[in-house]
């Protein structure tokens, strides 16, 4: 597994240099704005729960490593409920309509949001426990990179509003490890997993395979928020010029 720890460290460095990770560290922008993204994030928080419990979890197999996972999957697949409490907390739970809503969600703007959940859960299939599990360390590695980010900013959101974050804030990263969760020593036991040849180039395939989702998904998110901010701007002169037609017609 070891092969597959250095893969997954090299594409973690460049996930983290992509533009939304730029952007969330951008301290320029209100912390507020670079949480614009985050209504978007919805098709794959809400899949990700799926993953864990249709795709990743095996209660019928007494192999040790799968069984390794099923315990993560379980401590992975509830996760949404924070992401929930935060859409309010944000105040980006705006009444919206059926149709709206499933627009914005199941919209060709989301594609690359829902592909990467039917990604991860193709990617999982028909994959031995050993393999599967290198398929966990790199989504769990994505999330690592995601949410050290996240938390920094939510900590600057707290501090300017004095409201606390749940699924951006330090109680979700103090759940992402890096690594799959619920096993003691996990990062011991994992190297202790060894790879056949054939086992070892499909793992190093699928771990480019998951981060190449994750990259997809992040450029996504990120022209969402460039896109709100647009909207923004195009509000606000909307407004201006409403105010100032008004003023011209009553002088």
């Amino acid at each position: 597994m070891k092969q597959v720890m250095k893969r997954i460290e090299q594409n973690k460095r460049a996930l983290a240099a992509t533009e939304l990770m730029t952007f969330i560290q951008n301290r320029d922008i209100d912390a507020r704005k670079r949480f614009s993204f985050v209504p978007c994030m919805a098709p794959f928080v809400m899949g990700f729960s799926d993953v864990n419990k249709f795709a990743l979890r095996d209660d019928g197999s007494d192999d040790p490593v799968q069984q390794m996972i099923n315990v993560h999957s379980r401590e992975d697949d509830h996760h949404w409920g924070m992401y929930l409490k935060d859409l309010r907390t944000l105040e980006l739970n705006s009444s919206m309509d059926l149709n709206g809503a499933l627009r914005l969600l199941w919209g060709e703007d989301r594609k690359k949001t829902r592909q990467t959940i039917y990604g991860l859960m193709g990617l999982i299939e028909d994959t031995n426990p050993r393999v599967r599990m290198a398929i966990v360390e790199a989504i769990e590695a994505t999330g690592d990179v995601a949410f050290t980010r996240f938390s920094d900013l939510a900590m600057e959101y707290e501090k300017a509003t004095g409201q606390e974050l749940a699924y951006f804030g330090k109680l979700h990263k103090d759940l992402e490890s890096g690594h799959a969760m619920g096993t003691e020593d996990v990062e011991a036991k994992l190297e202790e997993i060894e790879l056949s040849a054939e086992d070892e180039k499909k793992a190093l395939m699928l771990v480019d395979a998951v981060f190449s989702l994750f990259t997809d998904m992040f450029e996504e998110w990120m022209a969402y928020a460039q896109n709100s901010s647009k909207a923004r701007t195009t509000n606000k002169v909307q407004v201006a010029v409403t105010v100032k037609t008004q003023k011209a017609l009553t002088a």
